[in-house]
């Protein structure tokens, strides 16, 4: 009985024992499990929840009883189609019997429809207050406060799953805002959100990803913090920034210089086809329509409209101004800012433009204070074929590349940098480096962060979110402290290539536990591999996109060999439209190449 007791002593001190030395173990664990900073996400132009509201705070509706949809607050078409046609049915009337816009009552008419059923609801006053009842729904809280549908928006927005899974829900914050905005309050409205996050976790600081227009928000709140007499680095730990606008977007500054593209070859050959689709015949049509406009006329309603929207309806947002690039600033200041009624949206304008040119500087100030950056690229993607330099710089479509890099040294996707290029070393330490990309488009050495920016080629801006790569390298920037730069890891090279992850995963999915036992042996060897290389692709972190589209592609063909479907091309009305598509190009060139930019009348009355 005594030896019982003895053990049973024993066993109890060596559990004690052990608690105590596993005690430490277990708050390292514990410590290691909440070690995550809390990131907060800044999305892109349009990509938050916005509503429109009465004075009541009810929602507004339209006169077929449902709401207004983001981002523009449309009425509904047949509303649409009756403003137009009370407006300017007239004057557009007028100008295709006569051939003359006399008083410019035309472009006037078409100016204003498109601004009112555009921007009429998103309108700000002198004080960059929206003159309509326009809101976000604002989550100011980490996601695991909000409920189902709104963390399902904020995650299918910027689908930061990876990360969640790491730090959790109540470490992901979303800044949620109006697109259209004071750039002012965009930054004062992040810098509220960083303080919540810091309290709600109990962290000393805070992730930061600007994504797109979140990076002119990232510039705005670098000044803010100066303007507190503050430096960044006492709240935040890392930026990774996911093609920002650094430096605005060609686009803007460009149509706010120029107006849209109006030179013969663009408006009467490839503008609009390329926007509407080259591969549908509505483009094409479109072309030869608007021949039946004397050229000046149309070039005057295209000038027309572009200054109307600029000066009567997005002259008030300064979140917009903020997108125009640095060096377009200054003329079109004075060209839009310089009435007495637009004294308090000038002052806000020339505040931005002061932390626009101050954004490398306070990035490098940051850095020195131990805040870490990290920059994601999309490139060697046209800009859309809307303004003159749509086709000369490097861009991703939505933004020029050397706005998103932070200066890299890029030409045009149709260029190449010449065999004598040396490479910049510009912000690069170690000349023994190599920032060239393979297809020499761009020297990153030029960028403010040549060690800590990776590059896609090809991917275009708007469909970042579906290149899982991106996706993935962001969130794993932003857990893993160890990623330090472009040598982390060799899965992530400094330059990588576009994807379009999404319809890749929702195809395997969708066949990946598909039963093959009714399949004759080659079309199921053909299936299994097939499928297996498409996991492949999937999961790889490096593959060329004519590698990962073949993958894709072999699945494709395959499954629908399996579901028994017709090439669309032997398709009826594919053929059809095909033919109409082709004779409607070969009209729109040959029109093009004989009478230039002239108009039915302009070639009738040999003007």
């Amino acid at each position: 009985m005594r030896s019982l007791s003895k053990k049973i002593i024993s066993a109890v001190m060596s559990a004690v024992m052990l608690l105590c030395v596993l005690s430490p173990f277990a708050s390292a664990v514990q410590a290691e499990k909440e070690k995550y900073y809390p990131s907060i996400v800044i999305p892109g132009v349009f990509q938050c929840d916005i509503h429109l509201y009465d004075d009541d705070g009810n929602e507004m509706l339209r006169s077929d009883g449902t709401p207004y949809e983001r981002p523009f607050f449309l009425d509904t078409t047949e509303d649409i189609i009756m403003n137009g046609l009370e407006e300017a049915l007239i004057p557009v009337s007028r100008l295709l019997i006569t051939q003359q816009d006399k008083e410019e009552k035309a472009a006037e008419a078409i100016a204003h429809v498109l601004g009112e059923t555009l921007m009429e609801k998103s309108r700000s006053d002198n004080h960059g207050n929206f003159i309509y009842n326009v809101k976000a729904i604002e989550y100011n809280t980490a996601l695991s406060n909000l409920s189902e549908y709104d963390r399902k928006f904020a995650l299918n927005a910027i689908p930061l799953n990876a990360y969640v899974e790491k730090a959790g829900l109540d470490h992901l914050y979303f800044y949620s805002y109006v697109s259209l905005s004071s750039i002012k309050k965009l930054a004062e409205g992040l810098y509220n959100l960083i303080q919540i996050a810091k309290e709600e976790t109990g962290s000393d600081k805070v992730n930061l990803a600007p994504i797109s227009q979140g990076g002119s928000i990232f510039n705005a709140l670098m000044q803010l913090y100066k303007d507190k007499g503050r430096n960044i680095s006492e709240d935040v730990h890392r930026v990774v920034m996911i093609v920002p606008a650094a430096d605005g977007t060609a686009i803007l500054g460009d149509i706010y210089h120029n107006g849209i593209i109006d030179d013969p070859e663009a408006l009467y050959g490839y503008m609009i086809p390329k926007l509407l689709g080259e591969e549908k015949p509505t483009g094409y049509l479109v072309n030869l329509l608007l021949r039946l406009f004397p050229n000046a006329d149309l070039n005057n309603i295209l000038d027309k409209a572009t200054d109307t929207l600029a000066e009567d309806y997005l002259e008030y947002s300064t979140a917009l101004w903020a997108l125009i690039p640095s060096g377009e600033y200054p003329v079109l200041r004075e060209k839009f800012l310089m009435d007495e009624d637009d004294e308090y949206i000038r002052n806000e304008t020339d505040w931005y433009y002061n932390a626009q040119c101050s954004h490398k500087d306070n990035i490098k100030e940051a850095i020195a204070n131990g805040v870490e950056f990290f920059d994601l690229v999309d490139y060697n993607y046209d800009l859309y074929c809307i303004c003159d330099s749509w086709d000369k710089i490097n861009a991703d479509g939505v933004i020029h590349t050397n706005s998103t890099s932070l200066g890299a040294y890029t030409v045009s996707s149709h260029d190449t940098l010449p065999e004598t290029y040396v490479q910049a070393n510009t912000y690069c330490t170690d000349p023994t480096h190599n920032h060239i990309d393979s297809f020499r488009k761009v020297d990153a050495s030029a960028g403010l962060l040549p060690e800590n920016t990776f590059y896609f080629y090809g991917q275009a801006h708007e469909s970042t979110a579906s290149n899982d790569v991106v996706i993935r390298l962001a969130c794993r920037i932003l857990w893993d402290e160890s990623f330090k730069d472009i040598y982390s890891d060799p899965g992530y090279p400094q330059f990588n290539f576009a994807r379009d992850s999404g319809k890749m995963t929702n195809l395997y999915n969708e066949w990946k536990d598909f039963d093959t036992s009714a399949l004759d042996e080659e079309t199921k060897q053909e299936f299994v591999s097939a499928l297996e290389a498409a996991n492949e692709a999937n999961l790889s972190t490096y593959m060329s996109t004519e590698d990962f589209d073949a993958a894709y592609d072999r699945l494709e063909a395959v499954t629908q060999q399996i579901n028994g479907v017709q090439n669309e091309k032997n398709d009826f009305k594919t053929i059809i439209l095909n033919i109409l598509t082709k004779v409607l190009k070969v009209a729109c060139e040959v029109m093009l190449k004989l009478f230039g930019g002239k108009g039915i009348s302009d070639i009738i009355l040999s003007r």
